[in-house]
Order: structure tokens, then sequence, then C-alpha cells
């Protein structure tokens, strides 16, 4: 080849598009409440994640045949494992159970939709079959189109103030620790309200009541209901919502409801 055929075969070569590449995912997380460390008296609000595999497929799937497992314990051990840190706290194991339990829900959930993102990407795609006809669809969902996320209007991390007959009471959001210690001690919807508000209520140092759940039970059922309604009113992270579609072959409204580990999984 003469210095011309190559200087033409190197200009061809330069020309040529530059191969594209997938955007990596997004593996940080900016949570909206976070974890106190009382310790060093710090929020930790950085989440890192990774993508979830094979192995953590496996795993999972081991779970499901557990007996008596809760769903927030579910979720507990599937987030320990895709969640690398959060701040300076490293998560892992045992350990880091403990620490994602401590996460409030509405940034469980956030963190949750952000691991789907990194597995799959924006764009999830499910198959759906039709009640109508029986065709199998592929349905693509938009992941930031179709969970909006929802941030709180007020400092999340002081809590939210609710007067009552007897004074103001401040409440954290519930965390996923909470949704596994109420239901273990909690039969009825009564003993939830009593031991959730018991859990929640924040005091000033020093002021907090030697008997919480006493304490909840004590209240009247007016501000027991009143506190109860402050926390399940307050609607933040990613909404969980149906997701209208159509079949491809009959054109059959197919509305979709999942739920998180659906959404992952399905």
């Amino acid at each position: 080849m003469d210095d011309t055929s190559t200087a033409n075969a190197i200009n061809a070569a330069i020309e040529d598009p530059v191969p594209s590449m997938g955007n990596a995912p997004d593996t940080l997380v900016e949570l909206m409440r976070g974890i106190h460390d009382s310790d060093a008296d710090k929020w930790h609000t950085l989440a890192e994640i990774r993508e979830l595999n094979g192995e953590d497929e496996e795993y999972l799937a081991s779970l499901e045949n557990k007996k008596g497992l809760l769903y927030a314990e579910y979720m507990n051990a599937l987030l320990a494992r895709a969640i690398v840190r959060i701040g300076s706290l490293d998560v892992e194991g045992t350990r880091g159970e403990k620490i994602v339990s401590k996460l409030m829900l509405a940034d469980r959930d956030l963190v949750y939709l952000h691991i789907v993102k990194a597995t799959y990407g924006n764009e999830r795609e499910i198959k759906v079959a039709c009640s109508k006809c029986g065709t199998t669809n592929d349905v693509v969902l938009e992941l930031d189109k179709d969970f909006p996320i929802t941030y709180p209007e007020f400092n999340i991390k002081e809590g939210i103030e609710v007067d009552t007959s007897n004074g103001t009471v401040r409440l954290r959001l519930p965390n996923a620790e909470d949704s596994v210690e109420v239901n273990k001690i909690a039969k009825t919807d009564a003993e939830v309200n009593t031991a959730m508000l018991s859990r929640c209520a924040i005091w000033p140092k020093g002021e907090a009541p030697d008997n919480p759940l006493k304490w909840a039970r004590g209240l009247s059922m007016k501000d027991r209901k009143k506190l109860v309604d402050t926390l399940l009113g307050i609607e933040i992270g990613p909404k969980m919502k149906e997701v209208n579609t159509q079949c491809a072959s009959c054109d059959e409204d197919m509305p979709l409801l999942l739920d998180w580990v659906s959404l992952l999984f399905g």
C-alpha cells in the first residue's frame, strides 16, 4: 500500500462515527431525609447503589419461601444487597439490613425505584396478558413518567407538629423498622395505631414518657385519629399508581397496578 492509500485509509477511519456507548446508570441517590447518626449528630443523605445481578436474584428467590417473612423484611434484605453505602455508613450483610431499616418508607421507595433504573434503565418492559383476548402484550413503562416523585414541603428532618387537646405532639415519619416491629406485636388496627404512635412520637431530651405504649393508649380517640391521619396523609416519595395501557391486539383497556417487587421481577 502506497503512502496515498495509507493516508486515505487513515482519514476514512477517522471519519467513521464513534461507537455509541450506553449511558452509565445513575448510582447516587439524594435522600429526602436520610439516616441520623446520633453519635456524630449528623444526617447521612446520599446513598450509593448498584444494579442487581443473578446472584442477588437467586438469594432473593430463596427468601420468598421463608415462613412468616414480612414485606418490609424482604425489602430490607433486597436493599441491603443493592445499597453500597449511605453517607459514610457502609451497607453490608446483617448490619446492612439494620442500617437500611432506618430509612423512612418514602426514602426506601425512592432508593428502590433508582435500583430498578440502575438494573434496567429508565424503560422497563413487562409482559401483560389481556383479560379480554388473552394476547400477551409487551408493555414499556417509563419509570420517570409513570412513577412521579413528590418531595416534602416541610423540614422532614424536624418531623411534623400536630396540635392535640393535651398540647403539641411532634411526629417523625415511619421507617421499615417500625413496620416490622409493629406487625410483630399488633393484632388489630387499634393496636397498630398504638404501636406506631408510640414509636413515631419525638420527644425533647429528657421528656419522653417511661412507657410510650401507655402514653399512646392514654390519648383520646379524637387525638389518636388526628395523629394517625396526619401520618397517613403525608404523601411523599415515588407514587406507585395505576398505569393505563391498551391491548395491541383488541384495543381493550389494560389498567396495571404494580407493586415494587413486581416492578423489579415482573
